[in-house]
This record gives structure tokens, C-alpha cells and sequence, in this order.
């Protein structure tokens, strides 16, 4: 029977097409791909056959090249080797059919002239080891470019002073040592790596007036406590430390002389006296081998709770003058060039939106895991791309796939090029995907920004997982129910088993690539790999033989880390309706707070802001959510019926729909603050940031929480009045996407 389906209402027009087309798909074994967020059926079939395709493109053999290639000599940045390495990304992206340049910047590094010397000077005279021993069985090892250990933009002296031992070297280790009445003012302090970021610790001990910090790597975080040790396994030997920069990552990252601007001709610097994120006292690593005779010897209080390390003796303060030690670095600033390299496809419908994948690429020594694994994941999804272009794809948006230099410093390549592209970047971007250490073994982990949670896990879904044969979203699940306790597991009324919540997906805190995107200029972003028992962590020996030994012998798990990246990609370039959902957004939120009041009553600050205020925005921010997450999906199905219509019927579908995703991008935007935090105006976004003690993890509502930590009731109110505004900027820019 002949039906005029044009004259039907268009709710009943729209069920019809919805009932049609899933049971074409049915047919053809493809009812999965209707459900495909952000795509009408049709446009979901051609997704996933594009996505099978670009799958089945990344292959072991050719990570191991790349990863090979890059991990022939150590690369530190700005230096020839790792110019070198900036032209074999560069060059395979091209040899892929893609776009892709070199983009410089004249930054401020650090080198030391000389290993640096640390001497105990009593209770006996001894020189201690600040090079790494070769291991035998690792042929890089030998290298006589290996760097010596130091710590980049430490301060350089030559200090002589009695020792302390500070724990981890937070201010509540300094607290407890103060209750023992030990005093570090005009000591040199040894902290032990853990809990924090390094560069907090040389902050901590500047602050507490010390005159120099030793940071090693106690067994008990990173050694022998946790399993073999290298080259029986894969966890750290005693000979080896931890390299790294003692930036102020927690102030601004980037270039020091140039904060909130790019380092290019024509930028006004600072002096180095002006930069306020780099320390001024002497800061070295070492091994928890050589750190063991100055521990041993120390003598003064026995440790307080919680100072005991996994050498096998009792931990002491010291302060006293038993231990001297001396600590002599020998480190030159000079300005040097950084090379990103800069590939793009350019989108056929939405040019001017862009999708962008970061990794960076200098290493501190041969960086097989930190970050090459990610280099050469980041290769093999371009080299999928290309294989989809020759295939006749054309992404809808821009894909930009970018490889950052000078990472390791202080995340500079790409703060510099973030700071030099920001307008368009807040005009034109819609999310930053992040992958750093791509793969140290088999256990996928994200943290990302929530809106895109439902989007990462949809994309695991789909990927094969090497090692267990189920997808990587089941193993990931797995390991979730694995740490769970029993009771957890099991309802108490039935005995069955209970169903467990999604594989939890962490707050974006700082240390990698995706800082300056979200948390300077409101760009949603993600990071995530695949970890792993890796105690090589910025050393000599994190080279292409552990990687071939423990980190992915079979390199299966390269692959599946490019098929995880470039599948998110993918599905934001390709999909006519953003799969954002900020649904889950405010629920974090009203999470977040919810922990933040109980924290703030326990400190007796519970009236010390407006609560009220602050939940209200919240409840209005979920209402909006809800709303626009119901309007995207109609808009979606709507848009790709108007295409089989009239040519205006299409157009404007196609212009609800654009309204939508401009909707969802600029309410990220929305939530930063052009003031910036309180005494870190680098960092705008009112939700996530750094904590300042915390480092790398995230502190979220970070203002308030710490105006809490430090019982300020003038600024916890002016904190949470400002977190108020931006959620509520952000409902205004949500419900932008209104008809």
C-alpha cells in the first residue's frame, strides 16, 4: 500500500524513519551501529566502516619500527638528536599523504656543564655516584650521550650543610618534623620521590628555608618492594634515579621568561630573576643505592609516623651535625630551539573546527615508554588516516595531529603553541586528546573531562584488547571489579553478584600535554595509555630493550593504543551531533561539591561560603543538560532525515545542528575565568586544576578547596562566588542551543 509519508506529522515521520532504518540495518547484522552517539543510522553505518577500516591499518611491526627509530639515542630537547627526531615524525607524516611542518620556538633550557658532585662531608669523606651503571643485558645503557642525573631548572650552588630527612617533602612531613623540634632552616634536605611532583618538594623546601634538596627514589615506591628489579624485571635497580624538571608547573608551565604569551621573535621576556615558577636552591635526584649511605648514617629523632622508606634499616631525621653533605650543581641556561611537528586534515564540512591529538616527543634519556610508546601510537593512527583518504574519507572537522618538543621541561612545546594559537583555538577547537606514555603494559586508564566519559568508553568498547581477548573496556571492568572488596561485590539480601558502576575515568590534574588546552583556554580535553609495572620511569634504562622485555614484547598494545585514539578522533571529526554530554558534567560537579562541604564542616568552614548558591547553579546547570542532551539526539536523526528532502530542509537542520555543537564546545569555555585562580592567574578554569601541593593530581574547585585548606574565609566566599558565575556562564552557553 502506497503511502504520502510527507503528510504525516513529523513526530509519527520520525518514528517511521527511526523503525525502518534499524530494521535495515538488522538485516544486514548492523542494528549496533544505529546507537552510534552522534550519528543518525545511516551516517553510523558509514562511521563504523570507516573505523573498521582505519583499525585494521596500525600493525606491531611497524610500532616497533617507529618505536626503534626513535629510541636510537637519547634526545633530550633542543638538542641535535631530538631535531632529528622532529624530521622522521614529520617525514612519515608526510610519507603517509598528510600535511605536516616543523614549528619553532627559541625557549629557556637547562644543561649541566658537569655531573654534579654530591659529598658526604661527615661523618666520613665520600664521593657519591650521580651517573647511572651500565646494564649489561641493555645495549643503550653504554650510551655516552646519556645525560648526567640532574633535575632541569634546578638552581645552581654549592652548598655544605647538614642533613634532614623530609619524607615525601610536603608540608605535613615538615609539620611533623617541626613537633620533633628538627629544623631545616639552612639544611640540605633528602626527599623521596612519590605523593607528589618533584617540583613541589623543591617549593616545599625553599619555603621551609632549606638550602638544597636531594630527591631519590626510595624501594618502597619504586623498587624492590614492588617486584624484580631491572633487567630480571621491571621495576628500578638501586644504581638508577629519577630525571626531571622542578618547573613550578603548579604557578605556570611553559616557557619561564615568557608566561601567558608564545616564545617568538617579538615576545617581551623576563629576566631569569623575574620568572617566579623555577626554584633557586641546588635540587638533585639520586638512587635509592647511593641515597642509602646518606640515610643509614643519619642520626637525631627517630622518624615520625609514616617516614619509614623500604631500605632495611630505621629511618632517622637527622638535623643534626653527624651528616654534612655537599651538593655542587654545575647547570647553564641557555636559549635554544624546540621543534613541534604540526600535521593536519583538513575538514570538508566544518573546516574551521578542529580536532586535536598531542604526544610529545623529547625524552630525558631514550624514552621508550615517556614518550615514544605515544610517538609511535600517534604514527600508526596517521597512517591510518592516510590509508582512509586514498580510500576516498573526508573527515566532516579538522583533524590537527600535533608531536610537542620540550614536554619534559615543562610542558613548553606545547604550552608556546597553545599560547601563539589561542584565539582560534577558543574559536575553532573542539577537544585536545592526550596521549603521553602511551603504553607501559596492558591496563587502560583515562582521565578526562566529563562531558566526554560516555565517548571514551563507547570507544573501548570497539577495541580488541591483545592480552585477554575481550575488549578493552571488559578488561578495563575487570580490573575494576578485581580491586573491589568482596562486599562491594555481592548484595547482601541475595547473595548475587552485584552490578558495579563504569570503569572510573580520573580528573585531568597537570603533568602532560592537556594542561594549557583545557586549563588555560577551556578546550575539553583527555588523557590516556595503557600502564603497567614501569619502574624506569625517566631513567637511562627506559629504553627499547625493557620495552621489548616487559613494557609490550609483542608491541600488540601500541596498536591498540592507536586504535583507542584515533577511534575518539574519529568520532568527533566524523559525527554530524557532538557525542559531548555534559549530563554527566554536573553530576561531578555536584559530586565535587558535595566532598568540599563535608570537608569544609569538618574544618568548621561550612558557613564560611554560599553552599546554597553555589547547588542552586548546579541543579540549573543538570536541568540544562538534560534538556540539550535530548534536543542533540533529535537534532541528529532529524538532520540526516532532511538530507533525503528538500535542499532548505537541509540547510536547516544542518544550521540547528551547528548551533548545538557551538553550544557544547563554548560551554567548556565558559567555565574558565579570565581573572585566573587566585595568585596563579595562568590557570583560568574554575573546575580542574593542579592542586598547589598536589602536583600532578588534580585539586577540583581548586580555589575553594584550597581557601579551605587554609581556613581563609574571605577568600573561600570570593572562590566559590566566582565557581557560581562560571557554571552559570555555562548553563547560559548550554541553552544557546535552544530552537
Amino acid at each position: 500500500m502506497k503511502k504520502n509519508w510527507r503528510k504525516l506529522p513529523a513526530h509519527a515521520f520520525l518514528l517511521f524513519f527511526i523503525i525502518t532504518q534499524t530494521l535495515a540495518y538488522s538485516q544486514t547484522g548492523r542494528s549496533g551501529y544505529v546507537s552510534l552517539d552522534g550519528f543518525g543510522p545511516r551516517d553510523a553505518a558509514d562511521e563504523v566502516r570507516w573505523e573498521t577500516q582505519f583499525r585494521a591499518v596500525p600493525q606491531p611491526a611497524s610500532a616497533r619500527e617507529h618505536l626503534r627509530r626513535l629510541t636510537l639515542e637519547p634526545h633530550v630537547a633542543g638538542t641535535p638528536e631530538d631535531y632529528k627526531t622532529a624530521l622522521y615524525v614529520r617525514d612519515q607524516m608526510r610519507s603517509f599523504g598528510l600535511q605536516s611542518e616543523l614549528k619553532e620556538y627559541q625557549v629557556l633550557l637547562q644543561y649541566p656543564r658537569q655531573p654534579t658532585i654530591v659529598e658526604m662531608i661527615a661523618p666520613r669523606r665520600q664521593r657519591l655516584q650521580t651517573v647511572e651503571a651500565v646494564v649489561a643485558e641493555d645495549p643503550t645503557s653504554s650510551s655516552r650521550r646519556i645525560i648526567p642525573l640532574f633535575n632541569g631548572y634546578s638552581g645552581v650552588g654549592d652548598v655544605t650543610a647538614p642533613l634532614v630527612y623530609v619524607n615525601y617533602g610536603l608540608p605535613n612531613d615538615y609539620e611533623a618534623l617541626k613537633k620533633l623540634k628538627v629544623d631545616v632552616k639552612g639544611k640540605i634536605v633528602i626527599a623521596r620521590y612519590g605523593q607528589s611532583f618533584r617540583g613541589v618538594k623543591a617549593k616545599v623546601a625553599e619555603e621551609n628555608g632549606a638550602v638544597g634538596i636531594i630527591i631519590y627514589s626510595d624501594p618502597a615506591d619504586d623498587g624492590y618492594t614492588q617486584g624484580d628489579i631491572y633487567p630480571k624485571g621491571p621495576w628500578r635497580p638501586p644504581q638508577s634515579a629519577q630525571r626531571g624538571s622542578v618547573q613550578y608547573l603548579f604557578e605556570y608551565p611553559g616557557d619561564p621568561l615568557t608566561p601567558g604569551a608564545p616564545s617568538i621573535p617579538g615576545t617581551p621576556r623576563l629576566k631569569l630573576s623575574e620568572a617566579t615558577d623555577i626554584p633557586r636552591i641546588p635540587v638533585q635526584p639520586m638512587s635509592y643505592g647511593e641515597a642509602r649511605k646518606l640515610l643509614e648514617a643519619l642520626r637525631g629523632p627517630l622518624r615520625p609516623k609514616g617516614f619509614q622508606g623500604g631500605l632495611p634499616f630505621a629511618y632517622h631525621a637527622g638535623g643534626t651535625m653527624d651528616v654534612r653533605v655537599r651538593v655542587k650543581t654545575d647547570l647553564e641556561y641557555v636559549e635554544r630551539t624546540i621543534w613541534d611537528v604540526i600535521t593536519r586534515i583538513d575538514g570538508s564540512v566544518e573546516p574551521d573546527r578542529w580536532v586535536v591529538m598531542g604526544n610529545h616527543r623529547d625524552a630525558w634519556t631514550f624514552g621508550a615508554v615517556d614518550p615514544n610508546s605515544g610517538t609511535s601510537a600517534m604514527l600508526e593512527a596517521g597512517r591510518g588516516f592516510g590509508q582512509l583518504l586514498k580510500s576516498g574519507w573526508k573527515p566532516r572537522r579538522t583533524i590537527i595531529l600535533c608531536s610537542w618538543d620540550a614536554e619534559e621541561y615543562g610542558l613548553i612545546g606545547s604550552t608556546e603553541w597553545a599560547e601563539e594559537n589561542a584565539d582560534g583555538l577558543r574559536r575553532n577547537a573542539v577537544a585536545y586528546l592526550n596521549m603521553d606514555s602511551a603504553v607501559s603494559g596492558a591496563n587502560f586508564g583515562a582521565a578526562s573531562v566529563p562531558s566526554l566519559w560516555k565517548l571514551i568508553r563507547s570507544a573501548t568498547r570497539d577495541i580488541h584488547d591483545p592480552k585477554t581477548g575481550k575488549t578493552v573496556y571488559q578488561a578495563w571492568q575487570d580490573r575494576v571489579r578485581e580491586a573491589l572488596p568482596e562486599a562491594e561485590l555481592t548484595d547482601p539480601e541475595t547473595g548475587s553478584d552485584r552490578p558495579i558502576a563504569e570503569a572510573r575515568i580520573n580528573a585531568l590534574g597537570s603533568g602532560s600535554d592537556y594542561t594549557p588546552f583545557l586549563q588555560h583556554l577551556g578546550v575539553p580535553a583527555l588523557d590516556m595509555g595503557f600502564g603497567g609495572d614501569y619502574g624506569v620511569y625517566h631513567s637511562a634504562y627506559d629504553s627499547f630493550y625493557w620495552m621489548s622485555k616487559f613494557g609490550d614484547p609483542t608491541f600488540a598494545y601500541h596498536v591498540a593504543a592507536a586504535q583507542v585514539w584515533g577511534t575518539i578522533a574519529l568520532r568527533l571529526a566524523d559525527a554530524p551531533g557532538l557525542p559531548f554530554d555534559y549530563t554527566d558534567y554536573a553530576a561531578q560537579i555536584k559530586d565535587f561539591m558535595t566532598e568540599t562541604s563535608r570537608t569544609a564542616a569538618r574544618r568548621r568552614m561550612a558557613d564560611s561560603f554560599d553552599a546554597r548558591a553555589l547547588n542552586d547553579a548546579i541543579k540549573d546547570f543538570m536541568e540544562e543538560a538534560v534538556r540539550v542532551d535530548r534536543r542533540r539526539r533529535e537534532a541528529v536523526t532529524e538532520f540526516e532525515m532532511a538530507r533525503t528532502a528538500t535542499n532548505e530542509s537541509s540547510r536547516r537542520e544542518g544550521e540547528r545542528l551547528r548551533r548545538i555543537n557551538d553550544a557544547l564546545i563554548n560551554t567548556e569555555r565558559a567555565l574558565t575565568d579570565a581573572r585566573g585562580l587566585r595568585g596563579r592567574p595562568w590557570y583560568k578554569h574554575q573546575i580542574y586544576a593542579p592542586g598547589y601541593y598536589t602536583g600532578y593530581a588534580a585539586q577540583p574547585l581548586p580555589d575553594l578547596r584550597r581557601a579551605i585548606d587554609d581556613r581563609n574565609t574571605a577568600n573561600a566566599r570570593e572562590a566559590a562566588a566566582r565557581i557560581t558565575e562560571a557554571i552559570k556562564r555555562a548553563t547560559e552557553a548550554l541553552s544557546k542551543a535552544r530552537d
